[in-house]
């Protein structure tokens, strides 16, 4: 594996924000619709690069008529844990139904974590019920002896590129975490008859924020259509996506978010679930294939946790500082 690629994944499986939608797009997996019996959902992916199999997915949704708690672990797998083992865990929860604004997902809380070599961070960010700002407090260290380190260690963030402008309060309110996100797209996409017989595209805008960085995610939905995934025809919705910066980036990151663009091909039936994710950006394209429905087939899920559970050989875990 090439030292050109080699930056490129370790941005897709450690949730930074140029590279968001990597991950960001697999979350979109949890939006089932609202119901009144609660909802589970556990679906396994698979993340190909060059037609190698270098990560694993799973998605999870825990939803009721009042609220909702989303997750997504990735891991590395194959010949890219063998070159640097990673791992990253988001965690999102909020409220749904009455208990929401206008009917719109309302994020209470999200967590995020990630692990890579000598590296980790855990960030945490809440939301004022008053006033729907969001806050966040972040830790860096080294995962095997515990000890602190700051973002200006981190191997991208040399020179200087580490240091960034809070984002001011106003762009912090009214805005959601990167997995809400998905869950609030979704919303805006069933309100507006995307899983209708219309052929009209539907459009949706989210506005949100990582942590660091403010950008919204632009988007709409096509008519169904015949898809062809590793040889089998499927009826498909189409759902197109780009990021759009807005606070907290230079112009290299700038540019760089603004040229990835994902589709995620969703079953158009009332679980809306996606079936394959592609991701392409400056230096990598990469595609997600729904492996398994974990209520159904626990081994992949069971996999996937279990690489969370043990740390890689010669890595202890260790607890933030």
């Amino acid at each position: 594996m090439g030292e050109r690629r080699r930056p490129a994944l370790n941005q897709m499986l450690m949730p930074r924000p140029r590279y968001l939608l990597a991950a960001a797009v697999t979350a979109a997996a949890i939006a089932a619709p609202a119901k009144a019996a609660p909802t589970q959902e556990r679906l396994a992916y698979e993340l190909m690069l060059g037609g190698l199999h270098v990560g694993d997915a799973m998605v999870s949704l825990d939803e009721t008529p009042d609220g909702y708690k989303a997750g997504l672990k990735m891991a590395a797998t194959g010949a890219l844990r063998w070159v640097r083992a990673m791992r990253s865990s988001l965690e999102s929860e909020g409220t749904l139904g009455p208990n929401s604004l206008n009917g719109v997902p309302q994020p209470v809380s999200y967590r995020k974590e990630w692990v890579s070599g000598e590296f980790a961070e855990t960030m945490t960010m809440t939301f004022d019920p008053a006033t729907r700002t969001a806050t966040t407090t972040s830790k860096v260290f080294n995962p095997t002896t515990g000890a602190a380190l700051a973002h200006e260690d981190l191997p991208w963030n040399k020179d200087g590129r580490g240091k960034k402008k809070p984002v001011p309060d106003d762009l912090r309110t009214n805005v959601f975490d990167p997995m809400a996100a998905f869950v609030a797209a979704r919303e805006q996409l069933v309100a507006k008859g995307a899983l209708t017989a219309s052929g009209a595209p539907k459009n949706f805008r989210v506005p949100i924020y990582d942590g660091s960085r403010r950008y919204d995610i632009v988007g709409k939905a096509d008519a169904v259509r015949t898809v062809n995934i590793d040889g089998e025809d499927k009826q498909l919705l189409p759902v197109t996506g780009k990021l759009e910066p807005v606070f907290g980036f230079n112009a290299k990151s700038e540019e760089r978010m603004r040229g990835v663009d994902g589709k995620i091909y969703f079953t158009p039936d009332g679980k809306f679930i996606p079936v394959q994710i592609i991701v392409s950006g400056e230096v990598f394209t990469a595609v997600m294939n729904l492996a398994a429905d974990c209520k159904a087939d626990n081994t992949k899920c069971s996999a996937i946790e279990a690489a969370f559970a043990t740390p890689p050989a010669g890595e202890q875990r260790a607890q933030a500082p």
